[in-house]
């Protein structure tokens, strides 16, 4: 007599198996699914914030600093954001209002709610008593050279984009600086520098490049960490051997120091005497796993590989080379003096880039350590010191 296998059972052979063991499967697979989709999608806003973070977008003014006191040599002001003026306490400031300009010393009191300075008019009036009337700014001099008694005239260049802008405050020296700003900033940002190098009469060329207000855009206005503005450096050195420079020193802050160490590896010419670089980018990558490391939900090996995919997307998206804009990295391919600073507290481009740039290469590096220093912060921290390097560097390599 033949058995036969009741109706159910038959079910469970022709679809592969107990109905628990497929609903267990399908659960695993739905599961895998959707942590495959979180998993790209944390890479994909990782992504997005690293290629903003090479969108060039202008500072903003913020009058968010109340005046309590003031006078003409003496100012005390509300505390806007403790952790922001706390690293500044200690440095020379600049103080922006509607109708005039100052300067503000060291904090030589202050408590959690003001803090009182020494202070200087620059331009303009006093500024008027009340809240969120003025706005802190490091570069410490007005937007324009003449309002702070600088020499000084606008000139154009040409690069493969386009015509290019730049400031020429003039020198007898036969050894120019091109200084190339950060990210965002402009050329005010040298005026520091302009001061502190007053008295060598190197001239200077402050420049602007691709991207920058009235230069010429790329798609998606993005900064390639120097893989493509190094040709804008290029030109304007161009420019400064055709008007009477022999030799000259590229001076570089946070992202204008990424450019000018490309430069100095794309196109290695024995015009160049030396490097003053300040928080350089010079590892885009580290600073993305510094930046973004400690905003991921989680860490370790999991985080590393979410990372690595944002950078993958990141490059495709922009056409980045990370490891050609790994200036660490290539550090070994350098060949010229390099005199560098960075705040041990730089919020923006850490610490240790820096640290890892000079351990890449002592042989060559001076570097000094802006101890309690926000970001580009080596002239507010102790303007006359930050002349004296700057004095004894550029007399060893200039020509």
């Amino acid at each position: 007599m033949t058995l036969q296998a009741p109706e159910k059972e038959k079910a469970r052979d022709v679809y592969g198996g107990p109905k628990p063991r497929r609903w267990i499967r399908r659960t695993v697979a739905v599961i895998g699914v959707i942590l495959v989709i979180a998993y790209l999608a944390v890479a994909w806003i990782v992504a997005g914030r690293v290629i903003d973070s090479l969108r060039v977008s202008p500072a903003s003014i913020e009058y968010d600093t109340d005046v309590i006191l003031v006078s003409e040599t003496e100012i005390t002001i509300g505390v806007p954001d403790e952790d922001s003026v706390e690293a500044d306490r200690d440095a020379v400031m600049g103080l922006r209002w509607d109708g005039g300009y100052g300067r503000v010393g060291p904090a030589t009191s202050f408590d959690d709610e003001t803090e009182t300075r020494p202070f200087s008019l620059i331009t303009g009036v006093l500024p008027p008593l009340g809240a969120d009337i003025a706005d802190f700014d490091s570069f410490a001099f007005p937007t324009d050279p003449t309002a702070a008694g600088f020499d000084y005239e606008t000139v154009t260049f040409q690069s493969d984009l386009g015509e290019l802008e730049a400031w020429h405050f003039p020198g007898e020296s036969d050894t120019w600086i091109i200084a190339v700003h950060g990210l965002g900033s402009d050329r005010p940002e040298f005026l520091r520098m302009v001061d502190a190098t007053a008295d060598l009469d190197h001239p200077i060329l402050a420049i602007r490049y691709r991207n920058d207000p009235s230069s010429p855009a790329t798609e998606g206005s993005l900064v390639l960490v120097g893989q493509e503005e190094y040709r804008d450096v290029m030109a304007a050195v161009d420019f400064a051997l055709a008007n009477g420079a022999t030799d000259v020193v590229l001076y570089g802050p946070s992202m204008g120091g990424a450019l000018t160490l490309s430069y100095a590896l794309e196109e290695s010419r024995d015009v160049i005497s030396g490097l003053i670089l300040e928080a350089p980018v010079a590892d885009m990558r580290e600073l993305v796993s510094l930046r973004s490391g400690e905003a991921l939900p989680v860490g370790g090996v999991l985080g590393d590989s979410i990372l690595g995919v944002a950078r993958l997307i990141a490059s495709i998206r922009t056409g980045v080379d990370f490891d050609t804009v790994d200036y660490v990295d290539r550090a070994g391919d350098l060949d010229v003096p390099i005199l560098l600073f960075h705040g041990m507290d730089d919020p923006k481009v850490p610490f240790a880039i820096g640290e890892g740039l000079f351990q890449a290469r002592p042989d060559l590096i001076e570097f000094h350590v802006v101890a309690g220093g926000a970001h580009v912060r080596a002239w507010n921290e102790d303007p006359e010191g930050f002349a004296s390097i700057l004095a004894r560097f550029l007399g060893e390599v200039a020509r």
